[in-house]
């Protein structure tokens, strides 16, 4: 009895493997186990379980019970490879030259990426017969449902979590949670357990529309609602708007009518809930760029914090010192001495009744407010940013402890400084703009075939796609790109032969989250965080073993491919990337010429500036300048909200420049009928020097909207030839009017049309 038992465990032992894995995984906390020398990231029970695994598969595989072919199988050991060549380069060529890496981080970083993807056979192999496909969606149900509960658990009940996002948080350590901190559920990273509901919420959303019993499906819809909830305390404002993306793929596809209704009632439900912003979530929203008043150094330009201003009577209980400083240099230097204690507090008390009536004040760096911004970084452009006046001085407030034990609660500084508005992002795009991203980028551009390794890079980049360029090269995400693409192929092949709703929903509501988490890998490394990547990838083995079980017609995926990458929208990638390639170096160049005329138009507004009536304005008459209403909008928009800030302008002249090459493509294929000389004309276009100069120069940004829109026109007036659908005329004619409001030449898209329809009609 127990040997039949054995044997029937043993003979289903990987699916067994699997469902354990996507209960534990997710629901097992981050406890170390063994120590990593240099750095903080531990070997954990999870990696022991999965050791235990593949153990298992390597004995089946030993035996000839299962294989290695898979759909997956080339580009997995495609990326494996280049792995290993970008690593032992790195630690051979790179690493040398670089401080802060090590190869022994290096070599374990690379067996973690092993690891991740090693499950998928595991998953694929294991799922052997289609009613297995029950039990996996009930361990999933029961597990998101676990996770849930967990997290409402810290939130109202103490429930402890355990953190990896600092070194002693790795620990293990039980933490409790305050009631402003964001949720991790059994998750570990700050956005780990977003980027989970972000991959499960479509998932639990597209089995509601399968299921026939009432009381699960009621169960279904509430646990998906509950989801919300949760993301909404995780406080991961990408994961939040990346799910709505998957969310609606979903109901698109399971309920069309239902997608159609549903977006007015989104788009008001969203205009409500952004309306208050008494959660964390949307206050986040909230600061992800916001005006700020900046003290600068009127000597060198840099900045010296966030200011901000009191009166006189604020400071008459308060102990002031002072002190005489030149530029931010000493400023320093006075602030070394000060928490130092060697600055002499007896001679330099300030009097109340030499307090000035207006003080601006600076505060101290570690005094947290949460999330605000770091004093002195992220500001958008602060040497361009306006003056707003001038300052003799200024006072520092002490961070609680030097205030204890100086005896005094503000430092005043004399010296020249000046106040600006400015633009600033938060703490999290701060980090990414001014150190991740640069030092990946930097990472890649060592060696752009294969990257600098792994462990070339911080734990965090937070930007997944970014990671893989820095640590693999191009060769790398090039592998890492073509299992999507498999996946996909696989999924767009099979899914009309699929004859059982439940399996149709569970593999739409897995690609809707996979779309969602393609999405947020670009701001978040969710393909690195652990649980993520182990539970993804092992749902990825389960949907393409369900898909080749509903197999029934054989077909090759090279064709597959090569169809894939001629399409249309492969060429429109391809003129994107060669459009940032060719453009973005530029985006740092100054406005220079006729630029000026029209900023200087702008600013000149003398009377009522309002937007409502400049704009009205705009239509009714010249003031004796070009009578371009579109074009002086859109340069009013742009001054109001972005001032001097030549990149915003050079990147929007860079978008309209790509859109048109697009329209040109679009254009020449219907000419041409051939993809090929099509292609050759978008790229053509793309470089003219002619072209090119209207990108560069901003005054001729009104000549690039009156092109897009008039190209546009002529596009859906061809359609329109093709089809006779009236709502394609409207818009073309729609178009054609928004190209004559920024530049007077649009007409000419008039007369191209005029001509087309006489020709198409010989």
């Amino acid at each position: 009895m127990i040997k039949k038992f054995l044997s029937k465990v043993w003979a289903n032992i990987l699916f067994l493997e699997t469902i354990f894995l996507l209960v534990f995984i997710p629901l097992f906390p981050k406890i170390p186990l063994l120590d990593v020398r240099n750095t903080w990231v531990y070997i954990r029970s999870e990696d022991f379980i999965v050791l235990f695994a593949l153990l298992t598969f390597l004995a089946l595989l030993v035996k000839k019970k299962v294989t290695l072919k898979t759909p997956l199988t080339i580009p997995i050991l495609l990326f494996w490879i280049i792995g290993a060549i970008s690593t032992i380069h790195g630690v051979l060529l790179i690493f040398p030259t670089l401080g802060d890496v090590f190869p022994n981080v290096a070599f374990l970083s690379y067996v973690r990426h092993l690891e991740y993807l090693s499950v998928f056979f595991i998953a694929y192999f294991g799922v052997r017969d289609k009613n297995y496909l029950k039990f996996i969606l009930g361990a999933l149900v029961l597990t998101f449902t676990i996770a849930l509960l967990y997290g409402l658990g810290q939130r109202y009940l103490s429930f402890p979590a355990y953190l990896t996002m600092n070194e002693e948080f790795a620990k293990g350590i039980p933490i409790h949670l305050s009631n402003l901190s964001r949720i991790p559920s059994t998750f570990a990273g700050h956005y780990d357990f977003a980027a989970y509901l972000v991959l499960m919420i479509p998932i639990m959303a597209s089995l509601f529309f399968a299921v026939r019993n009432l009381l699960f499906k009621f169960f279904l819809l509430f646990i998906t609602g509950l989801g919300f909830v949760l993301l909404f305390m995780t406080v991961s404002r990408v994961s939040f708007v990346v799910v709505f993306v998957a969310l609606a793929i979903v109901i698109f596809f399971q309920k069309r009518r239902l997608f159609y209704l549903g977006i007015p009632i989104a788009i008001i439900l969203a205009l409500v809930v952004f309306s208050f912003k008494s959660t964390s979530l949307l206050n986040r929203f909230s600061r992800t760029v916001s005006e700020t008043t900046v003290l600068v150094d009127a000597k060198t330009g840099s900045s010296l914090g966030n200011v901000r201003f009191e009166d006189k009577n604020f400071f008459s209980d308060k102990i002031v010192l002072q002190r005489r400083v030149k530029d931010k240099e000493e400023l320093s230097i006075a602030l070394a001495e000060t928490t130092s204690g060697n600055f002499s507090t007896a001679s330099a008390v300030l009097p109340f009744k030499f307090v000035p009536d207006r003080i601006a004040v600076v505060t101290a760096v570690n005094i947290s407010t949460g999330e605000n911004l770091p004093q002195g970084t992220g500001y958008v452009n602060l040497y361009l940013s306006p003056v707003t006046e001038r300052l003799r001085g200024f006072f520092y407030e002490f961070p609680p402890n030097l205030k204890e034990n100086l005896g005094a609660e503000y430092l005043m500084f004399n010296g020249d400084f000046l106040v600006k508005k400015a633009s600033a992002y938060d703490l999290s795009f701060t980090t990414r703009f001014q150190g991740e991203w640069p030092r990946a980028i930097e990472a890649f551009q060592r060696n752009v075939f294969f990257g600098s390794g792994y462990g070339s890079v911080s734990l965090a980049v937070d930007n997944n796609f970014l990671r893989i360029f820095a640590e693999t090269g191009v060769l790398g995400f090039l592998a890492f790109f073509a299992l999507f693409i498999i996946l996909g192929i696989y999924i767009k092949k099979v899914y009309l032969e699929i004859d059982s709703k439940l399996a149709k929903s569970f593999i739409l509501g897995f690609g809707a989250g996979t779309i969602g988490l393609l999405l947020n890998a670009t701001l978040i490394d969710v393909f690195e965080a652990s649980k993520i990547a182990f539970t993804f990838w092992a749902m990825v083995g389960i949907v393409l073993g369900i898909l080749v079980l509903y197999q029934t017609r054989a077909f090759n995926l090279f064709p597959e491919i090569k169809s894939l990458a001629t399409s249309k929208l492969a060429i429109i990638l391809y003129l994107g990337v060669f459009t940032m390639l060719l453009f973005l170096p530029s985006i740092n160049t100054y406005f220079v010429g006729d630029d000026f005329t029209w900023l200087r138009w702008i600013a000149d507004c003398q009377n009522n500036c309002s937007a409502l009536t400049s704009f009205a304005n705009y239509f009714t008459s010249s003031d004796g300048f070009f009578y371009r209403p579109g074009t002086k909008i859109y340069f009013y928009l742009m001054y109001h909200n972005f001032w001097l800030n030549q990149v915003l302008y050079h990147l929007v002249s860079i978008s309209l420049h790509f859109l048109i090459s697009v329209l040109v493509f679009l254009l020449a294929l219907k000419v041409f009928k051939n993809k090929l000389l099509s292609l050759a004309s978008g790229f053509v276009f793309l470089i003219l020097s002619g072209s090119t100069e209207a990108v560069l120069w901003i005054s001729s940004t009104g000549f690039l909207f009156t092109t897009a829109f008039g190209l546009t026109s002529l596009l859906l007036f061809i359609f329109w030839e093709e089809t006779k659908k009236k709502y394609l005329l409207i818009l073309s004619l729609i178009t054609l009017f928004l190209s004559l409001l920024f530049q007077e030449q649009g007409i000419v898209f008039g007369v191209f049309i005029v001509l087309y329809s006489i020709i198409s009609h010989r």
